[in-house]
């Protein structure tokens, strides 16, 4: 952290980036630390590898968000930061481009693993419910008051990493930081339309496609759910967040692990684990190369949907009988 804290005070110019396709504690601590840095007279620019969703255009009223095209210069900058994420890989073909300024690259993440990054100064919590809230702490550290922009951003992460509070790491820091960004004037009500309520009209017929095929496997402890690359277009037409497919599967009374495999169109399958019970899913994903937490991590695998499906089946009937022997 101090060094962290150094690194910022010295230097004049930050590069902010992500992991591909953001998500909301991704994008949320970019609108929050930008906040935070041109407080302190810094110049920010925020670029990704992937647009943001319609979901959180909302954050564009108060904060620059670029995307980085192919050919076209960065901008400069002193430091690159990697939020949400820890390795120039996830950042796809834009983490090399970093990687070849050779600038100071700092990590703000609360992953598993995160230490063990591309970055050259580090500050990972993995008890942090979400990368936001490492940033809240942030502006505590420099003694920078919240600004509205930021509390959204912040919230913004919380509510994305934490199911609008539902999950288990929706801990005191969280409802305190919470109550807190709602009394700076966080409008709670209008966000949650923003994230939710914007879907296509086409959306209630995808989902229910998709939840017929659903299956539930190994004694009903496993509900598998396979969206194969003609589902997956159909979802990308319509701006379909395919995250919110697993809820109801994890809803379901004595289910343990959520899978959501998902066909790329690279050939690659990208898989998304849930954990409801005490299943470490990111242990999990690990063989494969992925990473996350305790309840929820995923991996991208070489693999044929059918073989990753076998795959993952496999590793979770292991992860199954580790934690309940005898059953």
């Amino acid at each position: 952290m101090t060094t962290l804290l150094d690194l910022f005070r010295s230097q004049q110019s930050f590069l902010l980036t992500g992991h591909e396709n953001p998500d909301g504690d991704c994008v949320g601590a970019q609108a929050a630390l930008s906040q935070l840095l041109c407080s302190m007279g810094k110049t920010v620019h925020i670029v990704n590898p992937d647009p943001l969703t319609q979901s959180f255009d909302f954050l564009t009223e108060h904060t620059t968000f670029t995307t980085a095209k192919s050919g076209a210069e960065l901008p400069d900058f002193d430091v690159a930061v990697l939020l949400d994420c820890s390795q120039l890989s996830r950042v796809g073909s834009l983490g090399k481009r970093i990687g070849a300024r050779n600038k100071p690259i700092a990590v703000i993440d609360h992953h598993v693993g995160s230490e063990d990054g591309d970055g050259s100064v580090f500050y990972v919590d993995v008890t942090a419910a979400a990368t936001g809230a490492l940033i809240r702490r942030l502006f505590a550290e420099f003694d920078v008051e919240l600004t509205l922009p930021a509390a959204e951003g912040i919230f913004l992460s919380l509510v994305s990493d934490t199911g609008w509070f539902c999950y288990s790491n929706a801990n005191a820091e969280v409802f305190s930081m919470a109550a807190e960004l709602v009394a700076l004037g966080v409008d709670s009500s209008r966000m949650y339309d923003a994230l939710n309520r914007r879907n296509h009209k086409d959306s209630p017929r995808l989902l229910a496609d998709a939840l017929q095929s659903s299956r539930l496997l190994l004694d009903g402890k496993l509900a598998c759910l396979s969206l194969d690359k003609a589902m997956i277009e159909r979802c990308v037409k319509t701006g379909f967040d395919t995250d919110v497919m697993m809820e109801p599967l994890r809803s379901i009374e004595g289910v343990e692990v959520v899978a959501l495999l998902k066909e790329r169109f690279d050939g690659n399958v990208k898989c998304s684990l849930r954990a409801r019970g005490d299943i470490d899913v990111q242990a999990i994903v690990s063989q494969f190369g992925g990473g996350g937490h305790k309840k929820a991590a995923g991996a991208t695998v070489m693999m044929r949907l059918a073989d990753a499906e076998r795959a993952i089946h496999d590793a979770v009937q292991q992860a199954l009988a580790a934690q309940y022997p005898g059953n």
